[in-house]
């Protein structure tokens, strides 16, 4: 970690920041600092990097839009990477769209309803980016990332490109390796009137608005849905709509999206997480999986 800096230094086409907090990159807007914050601009830039922190046995992981994320109030002793530049790019062909693994999956379909092209409309108000949705097969309204893409390229930690064209359709699930970092994906779109894309567009906005808490700090679905029943169904069941832990508040709209009311901590929202799944455990029998991810957080704390 002593020689980091100097490293980064040599790079082009990257950027970085010391002692970020990651609050500011995070839907929940809580999280403590990370050591380095480095914004990555090409694919050349990202292959150099990966190295860097193998090499060097750096803690490292990428982060999106931070739609999925929890990370503690101590924050992260490493370095966190944003993709940008070449590697936040979308391209629109007649029936296929080509994004980078950085760039938001709302900017996507917006930019295919300009260029006529329907597929991704499901997807819409999902606030993470096209990485972040490959690793976790993004999905509403019954449609999911699986469903329309075409390919996934990536880089391994070895630093090696890979290409992904075959998709096993699970439910939350990544759709390649979980320690591989996307650089690009290609969407299977078909031609549509702009005005066609964006009526469902509309439609989606409006069910979004009425079934969620739209426009507060979350982050999206706390928990996946058991075979059992949905997530946000045994959780209001136990009564636990409108329940606080300090500035974290259980969504009176949705069960299963957890609100940041203004100023919460990070444990506030990991303990109200901890005591939703011990209610739904002790009231059905049912371990809730988690669908957000856990950064500074001990492993336990699945228990």
């Amino acid at each position: 970690m002593a020689d980091l800096e100097k490293y980064l230094k040599k790079i082009h086409d990257l950027s970085y920041e010391k002692n970020v907090p990651l609050s500011g990159y995070t839907t929940w807007r809580v999280g403590g600092p990370a050591d380095f914050f480095v914004v990555v601009k090409s694919k050349k830039a990202l292959f150099e990097l990966v190295k860097i922190v193998v090499d060097g046995s750096v803690p490292f992981f990428v982060i999106g839009n931070g739609s999925n994320l929890l990370v503690s109030d101590a924050g992260f002793r490493g370095v966190v990477a944003r993709l940008g530049g070449d590697l936040a790019k979308v391209l629109c062909g007649d029936d296929e769209i080509f994004a980078g693994g950085g760039v938001l999956l709302s900017h996507v379909i917006v930019e295919a309803a300009r260029s006529g092209l329907s597929g991704l409309e499901f997807a819409f108000g999902i606030p993470g980016t096209v990485g972040g949705g490959v690793m976790t097969n993004a999905g509403a309204f019954s449609g999911c990332l699986s469903d329309v893409l075409l390919y996934v390229r990536a880089l391994d930690l070895k630093g090696s490109e890979k290409t992904y064209e075959r998709f096993e359709k699970r439910y939350r699930h990544p759709l390649i390796p979980s320690d591989e970092i996307v650089i690009e994906a290609s969407f299977r779109m078909r031609k549509a009137s702009t005005e066609e894309v964006e009526k469902k567009l509309d439609e989606i906005r409006k069910s979004r608005k009425k079934t969620q808490p739209w426009g507060m700090a979350t982050a999206g679905s706390v928990f996946k849905n058991p075979e059992e029943a949905p997530a946000g169904r045994l959780i209001e069941e136990c009564g636990l709509k409108g329940m606080r832990l300090g500035n974290a508040k259980v969504s009176e709209i949705h069960a299963n999206f957890i609100i940041n009311t203004g100023g919460a901590r990070a444990s506030e929202i990991y303990d109200l997480i901890q005591l939703i799944r011990s209610s739904v455990m002790k009231k059905f029998g049912i371990a809730l999986e988690r669908e957000i991810q856990l950064v500074g957080f001990p492993v336990e704390g699945e228990s």
